[in-house]
């Protein structure tokens, strides 16, 4: 019999920070039959084996070599158990209740939207929550893919929640159906960036919605520059690249690229190497592009208009 639900808790060398997310988890959620899975990106520090350690319970699946924060959700996603799937980074501290109220709004929603928390820093050291400053909706411009936290009052209200425009992957909730109809989180987006962007962008696209609970709180370390696992600027633009053909027509991709290739005239070797990377995944890319593009019920023109962005804009 299936699990309620599954947090799939996503690691990469995150040392004491991820046994302390378990805890966290489990300490919080009262929930029946929620499963918590390591979903793990070849880390080489001990925080997988003291996981095993302290919390036997806990299931793991890891990859025999780097591949990136997409693949490794994905894998997460696609081993869990649950008709739920909360995804969480393991450096994450839920507020008491947040992954159960998240899980409630699944399903009392039919499983039509991704849920995602009110999100606070949290300070590792001492492993709190710091209330001072809480980040709500998620904003994304389509040209540049620039992005950042909308304050509430700047939120379309939806009953009791808010629509968010764009989605931060550090903690979220969706049903395993809508996971699967949006192809889950892209494998052919490496290393780093973008892909949790790209995954709310496809639910609005694809008829769904990204929507925000302001009552279920969790605590995210957020970090000035990566210290335990490198990012090269190449697979982050590939990514972006990859976003963008995914996702939008024709004359509009065109744009776009030409916008973005000019924006990058002074670094034309790592425009280049991205548009190597890009070539390189192209069929699982072409793939998936058709299925969205056949499939959804918005385009990109809809979303801009929608949330106000200035591109693109349809002709008169």
């Amino acid at each position: 019999m299936g699990h309620t639900a599954t947090v799939v808790v996503s690691s990469l060398n995150e040392g004491s920070s991820l046994p302390r997310t378990v805890q966290s988890c489990l300490e919080t959620i009262r929930t029946p039959s929620v499963e918590i899975l390591i979903a793990d990106d070849h880390s080489e520090d001990n925080s997988v084996e003291e996981v095993r350690r302290l919390f036997p319970e806990v299931l793991v699946a890891a990859h025999d070599r780097r591949r990136g924060v997409s693949p490794t959700k994905d894998l997460g996603g696609r081993r869990a158990s649950g008709d739920v799937l909360v995804f969480l980074d393991g450096h994450c501290k839920p507020e008491p209740g947040a992954i159960d109220r998240l899980i409630e709004n699944v399903a009392r929603l039919d499983g039509r939207a991704i849920m995602t928390p009110a999100v606070c820093a949290l300070d590792t050291a001492t492993w709190q929550n710091q209330h001072q400053q809480v980040g709500h909706g998620y904003r994304l411009e389509l040209l540049g893919f620039s992005c950042g936290w909308l304050a509430p009052d700047s939120l379309r209200p939806r009953g009791e929640f808010y629509e968010s425009p764009a989605l931060i992957g550090c903690a979220l909730a969706i049903s395993r159906t809508l996971y699967d109809e949006l192809l889950g989180f892209d494998t052919g987006m490496k290393e780093w960036g973008v892909e949790d962007l790209d995954f709310g962008l496809k639910a609005w696209l694809m008829g769904s919605m990204v929507l925000n609970d302001p009552k279920a709180l969790v605590g995210h370390r957020f970090r000035r520059a990566f210290d335990n696992y490198t990012v090269g600027a190449v697979h982050p633009l590939a990514n972006q690249l990859r976003m963008a053909r995914k996702h939008f027509t024709e004359s509009v991709w065109l744009e776009w690229l030409s916008t973005r290739q000019r924006a990058y005239q002074a670094w034309p070797e790592l425009w280049s190497d991205a548009s190597r990377a890009l070539a390189q995944e192209a069929d699982s890319l072409e793939r998936e592009r058709a299925y969205l593009l056949d499939r959804r019920m918005r385009d990109e023109y809809w979303y801009a208009e929608y949330f106000n962005l200035r591109w693109p804009c349809r002709e008169a």
